[in-house]
């Protein structure tokens, strides 16, 4: 009889946590499920791969720092896209945290910054880091718990403290002006940097991809109450995780190379349980109340809302207002679902692009 109710008990159990995945999940709660599981029994982290006898840039443009932990790249070393473009790995610390970033172009040229979202690292940007480094300096970041950045615990995750930071490193690096784009997680980090008392004036553009503007996030939201717990760092480290995200959730055509690059810069060890400590600090409510309380007045400078039109938690629809919340902000919406900077390249390129060349700001 006590195996019978322990049975029925965990049965019990089971059930509850399906039902719960099944409101928080934006995919079936059963494939979630065994994603937890194979997180939580063979997890997927790693901590990296160095590149073998790799190509440094002599001399070094920006002063060495120590690396975090488990990392692979050297500072300075020298990666060729697949076009040929030299994108430069670097390593450069500010108010206690090293930060990983990759650039590309020449320095003398308008920079442009990017900030990536979940689940990504700096190369998501890959396609647009080489359009762009044509004639811009390209920085692409790893955020604070992200890919080759600092990932430890005892950090400030909040995002009004990354802006912060992301500042100091810009002012390290010698930027002044600056353009700023910016995808899904990397969005919510860049309208704060628009509130930074000391960017005040050095954001020229701002391209907004793939994240809530005025309205609340449509139906479905992602499952930020798990990405918050121990199964969410279970998710993070699972070897569906990717899968999931780019098949799964969003059926965004990606070739198999590219979505197996995502998931190696995605499982540097660390990253998972940095991200269930950022998802503790925030959610969409309170990112949806900075934003009318303050951020909107900060985006002064031209904002491009760039967004997918096929996305389905962000729905069109809720953007038909958003060119009224600023004095220079305009929505554009390209044929790709969430990750268009990955489906849509192109599309991608030739939107930012158009965007510059029309949004003329004083030298």
């Amino acid at each position: 009889m006590l195996v019978l109710i322990s049975l029925l008990l965990v049965a019990l159990l089971l059930a509850v946590f399906l039902l719960w995945l099944k409101l928080v999940a934006p995919v079936h709660p059963v494939f979630m499920l065994l994603s937890i599981v194979s997180g939580l029994l063979k997890p997927t982290d790693h901590a990296g791969k160095p590149t073998p006898r790799p190509e440094l840039l002599t001399p070094a443009r920006y002063p060495a720092t120590t690396p975090p932990p488990n990392t692979a790249s050297k500072h300075g070393e020298i990666e060729y896209l697949d076009d040929g473009t030299q994108a430069i790995h670097w390593y450069a610390e500010v108010a206690g945290v090293t930060f990983h970033l990759v650039t590309a172009g020449n320095p003398a040229w308008e920079p442009v910054l990017m900030l990536h979202g979940l689940p990504e690292s700096w190369w998501a940007f890959h396609n647009q880091i080489s359009d762009l480094s044509k004639d811009h300096y390209v920085i692409a970041l790893d955020l604070k718990g992200y890919g080759q950045s600092d990932k430890r615990l005892t950090l400030d995750y909040t995002n009004a403290t990354m802006a912060r930071e992301i500042a100091s490193l810009l002012d390290k690096l010698g930027i002044g002006r600056f353009n700023l784009v910016s995808h899904d997680r990397g969005t919510i980090i860049a309208d704060h940097m628009t509130s930074v008392p000391s960017l005040n004036g050095r954001i020229l553009r701002y391209v907004r991809m793939q994240q809530s503007f005025d309205e609340p996030h449509g139906l479905p939201e992602p499952p930020h109450a798990l990405f918050k717990s121990k199964l969410g760092e279970a998710l993070f480290k699972s070897k569906n995780l990717i899968p999931l995200t780019y098949i799964g959730m969003f059926q965004s055509g990606i070739r198999p190379s590219v979505l197996k690059r995502l998931d190696y810069e995605f499982k540097f060890r660390g990253v998972a349980g940095a991200l269930r400590k950022y998802f503790e600090t925030t959610n969409l409510a309170i990112e949806l109340k900075d934003r009318h309380n303050f951020l909107f007045k900060a985006m002064t400078m031209p904002v491009l809302i760039l967004q997918g039109r096929y996305d389905k938690g962000q729905h069109p629809s809720e953007y038909a207002r958003s060119a009224d919340f600023g004095p220079k902000i305009k929505v554009q919406v390209i044929e790709a679902s969430h990750f268009s900077h990955l489906e849509n390249p192109v599309a991608v390129n030739a939107a930012i692009r158009a965007f510059f060349q029309s949004a003329k700001v004083n030298s």
